[in-house]
């Protein structure tokens, strides 16, 4: 069920509704526990899937169990092996299909929201190794995993956050005041999704289906056509993809607010970023905050501590990694490849540019260029295309975004 369905914010208001009418922290625990169960009922489209499922999600609470008796690297890093492996077999990255039997990539598994479970999965086991989570129980951990508002698309919350609401689910939207914002926030986001997104991705399909039908020989491929659905591509696609990711969020934050839960905000004007790095600041926020502080950091601080007189030069191959595995994370298919190494170079070629700057002009001097506004204006030009660019290969098949692109660039050169 998409929570942007008529349905899902029928039946969530219906539950809203009633639910801090309930009496007691435990009946609201066991309300919400009902939802995560029918969402999950309404998802998971085979036994099998079932299986997996409950496989993936209770062995990270096993897991986490003898971390907490005994905190062990050594048990840490086998089992995030182990949780990385399955999660390529079941989502079958195009990389290891090649070398895998046909017998373990022929199956039906749609592990619903398994991305997401991934990142909470290994935060939540960083955490219990570091100490940082002193103790749990089995139905916080699985709520948590499962929550219907963040199972499928995010925001990233943390377990300590979530864990304290669990313990007592209480109001956060005291008055009427409040009310109308959570409620205006799930209108807003419906908007996006159904009215913005709707009519981005449907002249985005159009102009796609365009330049394809001209390539296949149907009519001429002439530069004036060529020129405005590429244009269309380009532009739309970015824009369909912040008006439904964005959309998507705002129902989920204003419908969490409604029920008592904070999510953390994930958008913040992304396109009007001056650089990658900023972009990544203000684009899907709580997973930037997941790469800082699950893959990045550890990485450097790695390097650093091993090779302290490289330290500066491996700021820039963590950057490249970091945003590279990300792009990847997104998707199994060859185009997130492209699409991971294009914000990898992005960020990168950002901190190096910084770098170069902060030497030749001073801190004092590189402020001063940061504040000209056209300064700005341009670099915020140029990474809302860098995007764009990226997007181009955000879409599934990569070889017809690259026949595409050769098609244009011949119909207009």
């Amino acid at each position: 069920m998409s929570v942007c369905s008529a349905e899902f914010i029928v039946a969530f208001l219906v539950l809203a509704a009633g639910f801090f009418r309930l009496p007691g922290a435990g009946s609201r625990r066991a309300a919400l526990a009902l939802a995560n169960v029918v969402f999950l009922y309404l998802s998971v489209p085979n036994r099998g899937s079932w299986i997996a499922l409950g496989i993936f999600v209770l062995s990270g609470y096993g897991v986490g169990r003898l971390l907490l008796r005994r905190p062990s690297s050594a048990l840490f890093f086998g089992y995030l092996a182990a949780m990385i492996a399955t999660f390529i077999v079941i989502k079958k990255y195009d990389v290891v299909t090649p070398i895998l039997p046909v017998a373990v990539l022929h199956h039906s598994l749609v592990v619903v929201g398994l991305s997401y479970i991934l990142f909470r999965q290994i935060h939540f086991l960083v955490d219990v190794l570091q100490a940082q989570i002193p103790d749990f129980t089995l139905g916080s951990y699985l709520n948590y995993q499962l929550n219907f508002l963040t199972l499928l698309s995010g925001p990233i919350q943390r377990y300590q956050e979530f864990h304290t609401y669990w313990l007592d689910p209480r109001p956060l939207a005291t008055d009427r005041h409040d009310l109308l914002l959570a409620f205006q926030r799930i209108m807003v986001g419906t908007l996006k999704v159904s009215v913005f997104a709707a009519i981005c991705i449907y002249y985005w399909e159009g102009a796609k289906n365009g330049i394809n039908h001209a390539m296949s020989g149907e009519f001429a491929l002439t530069r004036r056509f060529a020129l405005r659905n590429f244009v269309t591509i380009f532009y739309l696609y970015p824009a369909y993809v912040y008006f439904n990711f964005s959309g998507y969020c705002d129902i989920v934050i204003g419908a969490g607010r409604l029920v008592g839960l904070k999510i953390p905000e994930n958008f913040d004007r992304p396109y009007l970023s001056r650089n990658m790095i900023d972009f990544w600041t203000r684009q899907h926020m709580t997973l930037s905050l997941w790469i800082r502080d699950y893959l990045f950091t550890p990485m450097y601080k790695s390097l650093a501590e091993r090779w302290p007189r490289k330290a500066s030069a491996a700021v820039f191959l963590c950057y490249f990694v970091a945003l590279f595995l990300a792009g990847v994370w997104h998707g199994a298919t060859m185009n997130f490849v492209v699409f991971g190494l294009l914000h990898g170079l992005g960020v990168s070629a950002t901190k190096i540019w910084e770098t170069y700057l902060i030497r030749r002009r001073g801190r004092a001097g590189y402020r001063k260029y940061l504040q000209g506004p056209r300064t700005r204006v341009v670099a915020i030009v140029a990474t809302m295309h860098f995007v764009a660019l990226a997007f181009l290969f955000f879409t599934p098949d990569l070889n017809n975004t690259i026949d595409e692109i050769r098609a244009v660039m011949r119909a207009v050169f």
